[in-house]
């Protein structure tokens, strides 16, 4: 008998189903690659937006001899005159928008240890939400 030495159907069809899989393979990590990428982003800018307001906020706190004047779940006043104020999906300080994309907001004020301290809850984003609670101790009058 002749040896047959071509492509014969089994081994094409192995072929063509071990393309297919590699194919699948490589298409599903990329999938995976570029939806991570885009959340990144989208909880970066969220983070950036915690900063701005951060910023602003740490700079009163951190004022000498400054108190918590008037305190509501929304905004809170400083002896200052400065107002953070949550309302449209943004912080507002005294009427200038410094934060936006905020989906949430709130002001808690506790003396703790002859301590006043401020929590602040934020609930940023629009895809992908990141929410943060953090504490200010004001400053010793």
């Amino acid at each position: 008998m002749k040896a047959e030495k071509g492509i014969t159907l089994m081994s094409l069809m192995i072929y063509v189903i071990s393309m297919v899989l590699v194919i699948g393979i490589i298409s599903t990590i990329t999938s995976f690659y570029y939806t991570n990428v885009m959340s990144l982003a989208d909880e970066g800018e969220n983070i950036a937006e915690i900063t701005k307001f951060n910023m602003y906020f740490l700079q009163e706190v951190k004022n000498f001899n400054n108190q918590v004047k008037h305190q509501t779940e929304t905004s809170i006043t400083f002896s200052t005159d400065n107002t953070f104020t949550f309302q449209d999906n943004a912080i507002y300080l005294n009427n200038i928008r410094i934060c936006e994309g905020v989906k949430a907001c709130s002001f808690k004020v506790e003396d703790k240890n002859s301590k006043k301290i401020i929590k602040v809850l934020l609930t940023i984003g629009e895809n992908m939400e990141y929410t943060k609670t953090t504490e200010y101790v004001m400053s010793k009058i």
